[in-house]
């Protein structure tokens, strides 16, 4: 596995550094709802990818945070994130994070989204894999429900009953896992999830992006430790008013009509 010391001096860390002491936390997704899931690897003929968590059938708990990129007030259209935590015996930390984030057109384009469960969430940057660049992808399994993109509206929806996500890998039709949101947690700061520290072996990043992801997240993770583990859910005007203008953009371009399908089998 590649190891790479980021600099902590320059521009990238510096600049998120910054945004997550501004924001009193996390210099994104500050916005966001934690809940307790269960994750349940389906058993399907499809490929596996080296990564037992992901692989062996069974169903083990699963930490999730349901968040907002920009922390839009309320239900205004942004780009959403979907973050799981899993038991990984092989990541150095003992965990896996897997960050996926709603998408657009090129697929590792971040895209604002009317709801959780009208956007299809992707991790956008592929992972090298010794099968070739693979991207997860996950969707809701109700089209009808998570209407919502406040993650305080799907804590209620979580709390009414189950919410249920399928999870697969770009290209194939199969999904491999399902992941079922059963418990609201209270607005507390758990450890924050970091794809760059708490990733397997077998899911490698380029090199490059890789240095400059440890760096924003190096730099992200001085800011809350500057802020106090403080979590922020205020966002500086000038973002929010770029926020709400994508998010007029993102109803302009009809993305409730889910232009970009997962292409997954929802069963």
């Amino acid at each position: 596995m590649t190891s790479c010391s980021p600099d902590q001096t320059g521009v990238v860390p510096s600049l998120f550094r910054r945004v997550a002491a501004l924001r009193g936390g996390r210099a994104v997704h500050t916005r966001g709802r934690f809940f307790r899931a269960a994750f349940r690897v389906l058993d399907h003929a499809g490929p596996r990818l080296g990564v037992p968590v992901l692989d062996e059938p069974g169903e083990r708990q699963a930490l999730v945070r349901l968040s907002k990129g920009a922390s839009l007030p309320g239900g205004l259209p942004d780009v959403l994130g979907l973050a799981v935590r899993l038991p990984c015996e092989q990541a150095p930390g003992g965990v896996l994070d897997l960050l996926l984030a709603t998408r657009g057109r090129p697929r590792w384009l971040p895209f604002p989204s009317t709801g959780f469960g009208s956007g299809v969430f992707s991790t956008l940057i592929p992972y090298r894999h010794g099968s070739g660049r693979i991207r997860f992808l996950a969707v809701t399994a109700d089209r009808t429900r998570a209407r919502s993109a406040d993650p305080g509206a799907i804590a209620e929806t979580v709390a009414a009953a189950p919410l249920d996500f399928v999870l697969g890998v770009e290209g194939r039709r199969r999904p491999f896992a399902r992941l079922s949101l059963h418990t609201v947690l209270p607005d507390e700061e758990f450890a924050a999830f970091d794809p760059m520290l708490n990733r397997h072996p077998a899911l490698r990043f380029p090199a490059l992006l890789l240095r400059v992801r440890e760096a924003a997240y190096a730099g992200s993770r001085r800011g809350r430790a500057r802020s106090g583990e403080r979590t922020g859910e205020r966002a500086g005007k000038a973002a929010e008013r770029a926020g709400e203008r994508a998010g007029e953009r993102a109803r302009e371009a009809g993305a409730e009509s889910r232009r970009d399908r997962s292409g997954l089998t929802i069963a």
